[in-house]
């Protein structure tokens, strides 16, 4: 049985937009699917359990401005080359460590990425992974314009005004090292959707393998 780890915002890092406590449970009863799921929300119980984790997934971000603990997260993440799950709002995470973006196969870009209001969102699937899926509306934030390498696999996709694609779900390899990201899931109303559920299920398949 896998050990997955879930590393929370809420209390080392929390920001005002997202209710973190709820989607870390729900997305902790998915992970529980594949394993025993255990939730944290503070550096220091992330540093103490990340060593025996087969899983790691992050469900916290870094706000609008690099992160006062940024340094001591890039500290304790660089000890971990497991299965890396990123979800929503942990694009935003570690401005200023370009290990990070390489890690996980990309990121939120400060004054360039952006989400409209929340509200409904029509997604697409683009690989043949996520072909099947029947389900692809959904009612979350539209993350557009997130920065994505080349060597990342986009799964999922929205469309804006103009018809121009964006990347809302990838998975990437780096140095033997696999890291997979969904945009989906700012609240409960969007783990509501059988999509955002779906995907982190679809992700941790592939990241374990």
């Amino acid at each position: 049985m896998s050990r997955v780890l879930v590393f929370s915002g809420g209390t080392d890092y929390a920001d005002p937009w997202h209710p973190f406590a709820e989607t870390s449970a729900i997305v902790a009863d998915v992970l529980r699917e594949e394993g025993d799921a255990t939730v944290v929300d503070t550096l220091e119980d992330l540093a103490a359990r990340i060593d025996a984790a087969d899983l790691l997934a992050i469900n916290a971000g870094g706000g609008t401005a690099p992160h006062p603990l940024d340094a001591r997260l890039a500290e304790i993440l660089v000890r971990y080359s497991g299965p890396l799950l990123a979800l929503h709002v942990a694009a935003t995470l570690l401005p200023e460590h370009a290990a990070w973006e390489a890690r996980l196969g990309g990121r939120w870009v400060r004054d360039v990425t952006f989400h409209p209001e929340r509200g409904p969102l029509r997604v697409r699937a683009v690989s043949a992974s996520v072909a099947d899926l029947t389900a692809l509306d959904t009612v979350d934030e539209a993350y557009t314009a997130l920065r994505v390498s080349p060597e990342a696999e986009v799964l999922l996709v929205h469309d804006d005004a103009n018809g121009v694609a964006h990347p809302l779900a990838w998975t990437h390899e780096n140095n033997g090292c696999r890291a997979a990201y969904s945009a989906l899931g700012h609240d409960a109303e969007a783990y509501a959707s059988p999509l955002a559920p779906e995907i982190v299920r679809r992700l941790t398949r592939w990241l374990l393998g």
